[in-house]
C-alpha cells in the first residue's frame, strides 16, 4: 500500500478504512490479529464515519472539522498497528495478493527492499493558530516515511533530555495543528520531531524547541 492513503482525501481514507476494516473482520483469526484490535478497528471507523458526514453538513464549522481529524487520527493509528505488526512483516507467511487486495493493499513485490533506518533530522518551525493552538510546520515527508513522530510535554520545567518529552504523536502533514485544553492555557509546549520511516523506525530527534500555548 502506498502510504499516500494516510494523507489523501478524506471520501479516499474512508473508502480504504471501510475496506480494511472488512478486511481485518475476515482475515483476523488466519492473521493472529488480535480482538481488541479488530473491534477496535470497527468502533473506531464507525465514530469516524459519523464525524466524516457531520462535518459535510452545510451547518459545519471548524469544530466539528477538527472532530472529524481526531477521529481520523485515531483510526488511522489503528490501522498501522494491524499492519504494521500483522500485514508488512507477514509473520505467520499466509498472505497472498488476493488478501492484500482484500484489505485494500497493493501487491507486495515479489523482491523485498530494505527500508533503510531514518538519518536526517527534522526541520520545523512552531507557530501561533487559534485559541490554544500551536501549528507545527516541518517538510513533506520522504517516500516510504510514515511521517515525523512529535515528542513533547506541557508545562513543568525546561527539559534536559528528550526522555522528559512523554507524550507523543504522528504527524503526517506538512502543516499539523496541535490543539490543547484551557487548562493548559499559558503553559509552555516543549517538542521535538524525529523521522519515522514505514517500518516503524526512528531517526534522530531534533533539538527541542518550544513555544507558550495561548
Amino acid at each position: 500500500m502506498s502510504n499516500d492513503v494516510f494523507s489523501a482525501s478524506e471520501a479516499e481514507f474512508l473508502s480504504f478504512a471501510t475496506t480494511f476494516n472488512a478486511g481485518t473482520l475476515t482475515y483476523a483469526t488466519l492473521l493472529g490479529i488480535p480482538t481488541v484490535l479488530v473491534t477496535g478497528n470497527t468502533e473506531k471507523l464507525t465514530v469516524y464515519t459519523t464525524a466524516y458526514h457531520v462535518a459535510k453538513t452545510p451547518n459545519a464549522g471548524k469544530v466539528d472539522r477538527q472532530d472529524r481529524k481526531e477521529k481520523r487520527d485515531d483510526l488511522t493509528k489503528n490501522i498501522r498497528k494491524i499492519k504494521n505488526a500483522y500485514l508488512d512483516p507477514d509473520p505467520l507467511d499466509v498472505l497472498t495478493p488476493e488478501i492484500l487486495l482484500d484489505f485494500g493493499l497493493e501487491k507486495k513485490d515479489h523482491i523485498r527492499t530494505d527500508v533503510p533506518d531514518p538519518t536526517g533530522i527534522v526541520l520545523f518551525t512552531l507557530e501561533g493558530g487559534e485559541y490554544l493552538q500551536v501549528i507545527v510546520k516541518h517538510p513533506a515527508r520522504p517516500l516510504r516515511y510514515n511521517g515525523a513522530v512529535a515528542f513533547y510535554k506541557v508545562g513543568g520545567s525546561v527539559p534536559t533530555s528528550h526522555k522528559e518529552l512523554t507524550s507523543s504523536k504522528l504527524l503526517t502533514r506538512p502543516r499539523e495543528i496541535l490543539t490543547f485544553e484551557d487548562t493548559q492555557l499559558g503553559q509552555t509546549l516543549y517538542i521535538a520531531l524525529c523521522w519515522e520511516n514505514e517500518k516503524g523506525r526512528l531517526g534522530p530527534l531534533s533539538p527541542i524547541q518550544s513555544r507558550v500555548i495561548a
